[in-house]
């Protein structure tokens, strides 16, 4: 079946990818100093800057979809490596492993920020809690061996 879109087109819209991607890991690592940092406006900041690259990305995505569709394949990895290699040509494929690799990149950074992100908002949760006068209940082994937070105590009877 004929390709919906020829080489070059593709190679554009590869190239465009790259760069978008290469912005986003950019902010990324930015918004991780900025979340190390606790430095909340910067993050903000970053997050206008990261949403119409993100929404770039995903009409590119769409695009490839509906390219995909129209050849009659499924939009998976392994399809597209297929049709990257029926395009032929070192440059494509080079490109495309390195969009591949700027998109794994991309999605460790963004998994590394939302661990911060995580780790932060527990802690302020936790301060809040004991500005509130709450006091979590500490976790204790039980006689299964498992830990769960124990609101009483046990009697000498269920020790």
């Amino acid at each position: 079946m004929p390709f919906p879109f020829d080489s070059q087109t593709f190679q554009k819209q590869l190239s465009s990818d790259k760069l978008v991607s290469e912005q986003l890991l950019l902010l990324l690592e930015q918004e991780q100093q900025a979340l190390s940092d606790r430095d909340a406006d910067q993050v903000d900041q970053l997050l206008e800057k990261k949403v119409p690259l993100l929404e770039q990305l995903e009409q590119s995505s769409k695009i490839r979809q509906h390219w995909a569709q129209q050849m009659g394949n499924s939009s998976d990895e392994q399809a597209w490596n297929k049709i990257v290699e029926q395009l032929g040509g070192e440059t494509i494929s080079k490109q495309w492993h390195e969009l591949k690799s700027l998109f794994a990149k991309v999605q460790k950074q963004n998994e590394i920020n939302g661990k911060l992100l995580s780790r932060h908002q527990k802690t302020v949760s936790r301060l809040l809690d004991l500005m509130r006068g709450k006091t979590a209940a500490p976790n204790l082994y039980n006689a299964s061996g498992y830990s769960s937070a124990q609101a009483h105590s046990n009697n000498i009877g269920q020790a």
